[in-house]
């Protein structure tokens, strides 16, 4: 009797799986249930969608037809509403059961809730999936204002691309920075910076009360502080978690994800779980806001859990990359824990070669635990194994051959006394004065130059 392996989800994580399971076993019976109503495509290609440079049968990965040739059971537009791991079986939203033998729990991530009036109208969207974006790409003649609320890679996809099509967009930050959760402030500056500079009208601060509509259509935005702005168009749920609770109804072991060994085996010895869904155990780089948004790490797990699910020895996926996408041409790349700020265990280097290229490395009792790369992703596989690793400090300078460039500070924390390098007259040099700035010594004449390292100040001799 062939086994039947049975698949929740059709994205990059359950699509490999079921083709790496059908290469490996040609009987055996490969089924995926997905809720959504077209075949695997990639997320990230949503915003280029929603611009118009590609049509839908360019973001459509596979076709139907591609599932059929291989002998791939895709039911789309079909919801699991629970599994039954005593029965072996997972029962439909329709009331039918189906048995399996090996299960994938490959479900991604939801959009959270804001938990607010007006979500329901016209006009807002999750902006998470093809069906969305189809909506949202016809409703696009009708908006010349959109509002972005909350931060995440979908939010940063979205300003993008209706910046593209001439839409004014207004984007709602929680806190004082971006993300906070997920980048560092040197990180978070550079993508406010390129954010605002292709004209998103960026509100800090800000927490939304309400979704103004009109005639059962969203035309605006109120925040708690009783500030209104309008916005036929917006975008909510950039913030997301794994979607466990069918996991955490069927008695799985949970917590920010599904707990997953090595092999991405759970809790329960026939389910596996992979992709965004899936925390390993333990969980150090899975990050306090959940998954792993990156779909190279939800793919490279595919094919693990497949090789796991028959049953096959294989080397675990050393994929540390949380989040990777392109802003305005600028590659974003976090991996690990990058965004820790500096402790007694964890320090950081950082290096700004120029104004538009930032890598940040992040070690904790000098073991690599996290990075981020930003402007370009030529480091980024090589970091990438190095975090998984968790390779000791020297380890990571000889092969990157990257020295950390000198701190650059704008203005002095602090007033302190120095001597002339010349004839050693005392010099104040005052709080806030510039690093860099130029002080002529009221004995000798001289100009110096101000030197501030972090930590300390001194005086150097002016160079023509």
């Amino acid at each position: 009797m062939s086994t039947h392996f049975v698949i929740i989800g059709n994205g990059a994580a359950g699509y490999r799986a079921a083709k790496a399971l059908r290469r490996a076993d040609g009987d055996a019976m490969v089924s995926v249930f997905t809720e959504e109503l077209h075949p695997f495509y990639l997320r990230r290609q949503l915003g280029e969608f929603l611009a118009g440079n590609l049509t839908l049968p360019e973001v459509i990965f596979q076709s139907r037809n591609t599932y059929r040739r291989d002998r791939i059971d895709l039911l789309l537009g079909t919801a699991v509403a629970r599994i039954e791991p005593a029965a072996h079986a997972v029962a439909l939203a329709s009331g039918q059961r189906v048995q399996y033998d090996r299960l994938l729990i490959a479900t991604g991530t939801r959009a959270v809730p804001l938990g607010i009036p007006g979500t329901d109208l016209e006009g807002v969207t999750l902006f998470d999936t093809l069906t969305c974006a189809s909506e949202t790409r016809k409703a696009l003649k009708d908006v010349r204002r959109a509002a972005i609320l909350g931060e995440g890679v979908i939010g940063l996809t979205l300003a993008e691309s209706l910046l593209g099509v001439g839409i004014r967009v207004t984007q709602a930050i929680r806190g004082e920075r971006f993300w906070p959760e997920i980048l560092d402030e040197q990180t978070s500056a550079l993508v406010e910076t390129i954010l605002e500079d292709h004209g998103v009208a960026l509100r800090r601060n800000q927490q939304p009360r309400a979704i103004i509509g009109a005639a059962g259509r969203a035309i605006g935005v109120e925040t708690a502080d009783g500030e209104t702005f309008p916005a036929e168009l917006v975008a909510c749920g950039c913030r997301r978690r794994p979607a466990v609770e069918m996991a955490r109804d069927a008695g799985l072991d949970v917590g920010r994800g599904i707990h997953v060994d090595a092999s991405l085996q759970t809790s329960d010895p026939d389910i596996f779980a992979a992709g965004d869904v899936a925390e390993p155990v333990p969980g150090d780089d899975f990050g306090e806001e959940g998954a792993a948004f990156c779909w190279q790490r939800a793919w490279a797990q595919g094919g693990l859990a497949a090789a796991s699910m028959l049953g096959h020895q294989a080397a675990p996926t050393l994929e540390a990359v949380r989040i990777r996408t392109i802003l305005f041409g600028h590659d974003l790349a976090v991996i690990g824990r990058g965004h820790l700020p500096e402790s007694d265990t964890v320090k950081a280097l950082e290096f700004r070669e120029d104004p538009a290229l930032y890598r940040r490395l992040v070690f904790e009792n000098d073991a690599l635990v996290g990075a981020i790369v930003f402007g370009t992703g030529e480091t980024v596989h090589e970091l990438n194994r190095m975090v998984a690793q968790k390779a000791p400090r020297d380890t990571v300078e000889g092969r990157l051959g990257l020295a950390p460039a000198a701190p650059a500070v704008d203005r002095l924390p602090s007033t302190f006394a120095r001597h002339c390098p010349i004839c050693a007259a005392e010099l104040v040099v005052h709080h806030g004065t510039r690093a860099g700035a130029v002080l002529r010594c009221h004995a000798c004449n001289t100009d110096l130059v101000v030197r501030w390292d972090g930590e300390h100040g001194w005086l150097d001799v002016d160079q023509p």
